[in-house]
């Protein structure tokens, strides 16, 4: 019967544990891995694919964002098979380029994220909030408007 009742315990105890292994790999990404993650799922929306055609039209091959405190030279993305650029405004305005998104807002909060952006070159903003599941940010809501 003793056996019975240290087997049971065991048993409790290690569903715990997987519970709390699962907390862990879905909070195992860094900070960093988060913002790198949640700005590749942003620029990767489906619905923001339409815009993008501008940078053809003014012959901008690559996406150009601008660096703020949370997007720093550590973030390496691609987008059109080309590295995205993380640089500083005074740049892109001494540079003239004028497709360009814009972050106004990341907040990361645990396993949740909201973003605020601009794409003025296309008059559209947006803001949009994520979960985190296994270091894979997912969609919650979006919410996208023109100017």
């Amino acid at each position: 019967m003793r056996q019975l009742i240290y087997a049971l315990v065991l048993f409790i105890i290690s569903c715990g544990n997987t519970k709390n292994s699962n907390e862990q790999a879905a909070n195992n990404c860094t900070k960093d891995q988060k913002i790198q993650l949640l700005i590749n799922e942003v620029i990767n929306l489906p619905i923001l694919q339409q815009y993008y055609n501008v940078q053809e039209v003014i012959g901008q091959k690559q996406l150009v964002i601008v660096k703020t405190g949370s997007l720093n030279n550590s973030i390496k993305l691609n987008k059109f098979e080309l590295p995205v650029k993380i640089i500083p405004i005074e740049e892109i305005q001494n540079l003239k380029i004028e497709a360009y998104l814009e972050f106004e807002e990341i907040v990361l909060n645990g396993d949740s994220a909201r973003v605020y952006f601009r794409y003025d070159i296309q008059g559209i903003g947006c803001t949009a909030e994520f979960t985190l599941s296994d270091c894979k940010w997912e969609v919650e809501k979006i919410d996208l408007w023109e100017n």
